[in-house]
């Protein structure tokens, strides 16, 4: 069921076709982030520079892609005004689960959820008001999700950082549950997990093997790729509502969509 395209590098020789850059895409999810703090710069990760200035920036918790330095290119480019500080922390009483949708690449998406106990670590991205706004369109805000900050107790961001409240987008459509209950990602870090956790290709083979309407697995991911399959992927979140669990926590004030 699992496609050699989540797994496997290009054979010796061979460049990857088109369609199996887009379900490498689709399969990496969050994609490959340094283990600690970093700083995003020309497109990249460089090592952290302890002396900048985070004052002036909004930290805004990333719970899947946006940890990720080829995510982050995505959005923001390679050129001097997309430097952004990245750092780790922990959040207590959370985990990592996926929502009720796919995106437009071909995920399942990432979304906070309380579990009492639990411990999950989170990447941090330190934005200027110009970049907050570019990631408010990235992450679709109003349709997709809302934005809003949690109360400085909510997220550890570290000895020596700004206490202030920390931004974060949280799915408007619910998190997408088995049995009533959400499903982690396994590809987060956390401790005393409480839930079922799947990795990003299980998932999806599981999301086919319920909803699938093409032959194979990965014809079905390619059908739903990009604006042109708009309808599609809502019609699929639309059958995924039926089975979601809603994000409530007095701790997040939302502030928009």
């Amino acid at each position: 069921m699992y496609s050699r395209f989540s797994i496997e590098n290009d054979p010796p020789g061979e460049a990857a076709t088109p369609d199996e850059l887009k379900l490498r895409r689709a399969y990496g999810y969050p994609y490959i982030a340094p283990d600690r703090d970093f700083l995003f710069l020309r497109g990249d990760a460089a090592p952290f520079d302890a002396g900048v200035d985070l004052s002036s920036r909004q930290p805004v918790i990333a719970v899947g892609s946006n940890r990720a330095p080829e995510q982050l290119r995505r959005k923001f480019g390679d050129g001097p005004e997309s430097e952004i500080p990245v750092t780790w922390g922990w959040m207590h009483g959370y985990d990592v689960v996926y929502c009720a949708h796919v995106a437009g690449y071909g995920s399942v998406p990432a979304t906070l959820h309380s579990s009492p106990g639990t411990d999950v670590r989170v990447a941090v991205t330190w934005l200027t008001a110009a970049q907050l706004e570019r990631m408010h369109e990235t992450e679709n805000v109003g349709e997709s999700y809302v934005y809003g900050t949690f109360e400085e107790a909510a997220v550890d961001l570290g000895s020596g950082r700004p206490a202030v409240p920390a931004g974060c987008y949280i799915t408007r459509r619910g998190a997408l549950a088995l049995d009533g209950v959400p499903v982690a990602l396994t590809e987060i870090e956390a401790r005393n997990r409480r839930f079922a956790s799947l990795a990003q290709v299980e998932k999806l083979a599981l999301l086919y093997e319920r909803h699938g309407d093409r032959p194979g697995l990965e014809e079905w991911i390619l059908s739903l790729l990009g604006d042109e399959n708009h309808a599609r992927r809502s019609g699929l979140a639309a059958a995924l509502s039926e089975s979601t669990v809603a994000f409530e926590d007095p701790r997040f004030t939302v502030l928009l969509g």
